[in-house]
């Protein structure tokens, strides 16, 4: 599996590129900022991107879609409860629900509904090697859930739901937050407090 991290944008975003080393097939995972170069490494790469996917609905996450469906001709895929938050910021073609899965070349991607930031967000499950966690999990941390939208109960139910996952799967988050641009699950287990936390109460007390 071809796999590319670009940092872009002026938020510390970070935008996915996977696609399948025989077949070229592939997609791209929150396309927030600067489409030119997010379509200069689908050249790059000899990307023939059939999927843009959301993992959740906010504008640095959503930005560059139409600018890239349009040059690509790739659908826009993202969760039910996203789609009407969009607010034609960006448009989307499917919509879907939890365990949403496709194939690209021989790997699978499972779609996880990983809500709390914001109600429409998702995860994915990359050939059971990658974990693209959006603003639901990021490197020693995890995303906001004061904002319009946000549930702290959701949010923290989701982080369980990460935890039950492999140890072995590399968190692709939405930010380029911590001290680190990737890191395990298993490391993201033992050393984010957010995932530490052992009651929603204790988890609302983090700083």
């Amino acid at each position: 599996m071809i796999f590319e991290q670009l940092s872009l944008g002026n938020m510390k975003n970070f935008c996915y590129l996977f696609a399948d080393s025989q077949s070229h097939e592939g997609f791209v995972v929150d396309p927030g900022f600067d489409h030119v170069k997010i379509m200069e490494a689908v050249k790059r790469l000899k990307i023939n991107l059939t999927r843009i996917i959301f993992t959740h609905h906010h504008f640095d996450h959503i930005n560059a879609a139409n600018s890239v469906k349009a040059q690509s001709g790739a659908e826009i895929i993202c969760h039910r409860e996203t789609a009407p938050l969009l607010h034609g910021a960006a448009s989307y073609d499917r919509l879907i629900d939890d365990g949403y899965t496709f194939k690209v070349g021989g790997g699978k991607v499972v779609c996880m509904h990983t809500p709390g930031h914001a109600p429409g967000a998702i995860c994915l499950l990359v050939d059971d090697k990658w974990l693209v966690s959006g603003d639901t999990l990021f490197i020693n941390d995890c995303g906001r859930a004061d904002l319009d939208g946000s549930d702290p109960k959701k949010l923290f139910d989701s982080l369980q739901r990460l935890k039950t996952l492999p140890d072995h799967l590399i968190v692709c988050s939405g930010h380029n937050y911590g001290p680190a641009a990737t890191r395990t699950l298993g490391e993201e287990k033992r050393l984010n407090p957010t995932m530490n936390a052992r009651s929603l109460e204790e988890f609302c007390k983090l700083p």
